[in-house]
């Protein structure tokens, strides 16, 4: 997307969003004009997106007991939570803004209380919050691969006291 102007690139995603959400819930990563415009006023204000991660985390805990592919998902999850803090501090910067987009729309999704399928029906409540996460994953999966190595880097160099 090199040379691409943001709003060029967010028509990207709201054409690439919907031509993929076909055959998904109504909910299920609708790009909307609308919704892209509630992901950049999270990603504008730092204090606004700092609350919606610690809402999120909070969540995931509700469902840190779950097996299979919910469980899988909620780690991967956890992960996006990790590159939007490191992202908030300005450590992380390396990723593209419609993966930033996408990223921060799956959080909203998990957030947002009008589920599909409202969490509190056992075995069935975070399904389609993982089938979310999901879908938003394969889509930013390469970006936040390269987020975890970064990570993991910055971590092994403390541990030998490399960095500040």
């Amino acid at each position: 997307m090199f040379g691409k102007g943001k709003d060029e690139e967010t028509e990207t995603v709201v054409t690439e969003a919907k031509s993929k959400e076909k055959g998904f819930g109504s909910k299920m990563m609708d790009f909307s004009e609308e919704a892209i415009t509630k992901v950049r006023e999270y990603i504008k204000d730092k204090d606004k997106l700092k609350r919606l991660i610690r809402d999120a985390e909070e969540k995931s805990e509700q469902a840190k007991n779950k097996k299979g592919f919910v469980q899988d998902t909620l780690d991967n999850l956890k992960s996006m939570f990790e590159l939007v803090k490191a992202y908030i501090k300005g450590d992380y910067r390396n990723i593209p803004y419609r993966s930033l987009i996408v990223i921060i729309g799956a959080i909203l999704y998990f957030v947002m209380p009008a589920d599909s399928i409202p969490d509190v029906l056992v075995g069935l409540g975070f399904t389609d919050d993982a089938a979310v996460i999901a879908f938003a994953l394969k889509q930013v999966k390469e970006d936040l691969d390269k987020f975890i190595v970064w990570k993991n880097t910055q971590e092994s160099m403390e541990e030998e006291g490399l960095t500040e």
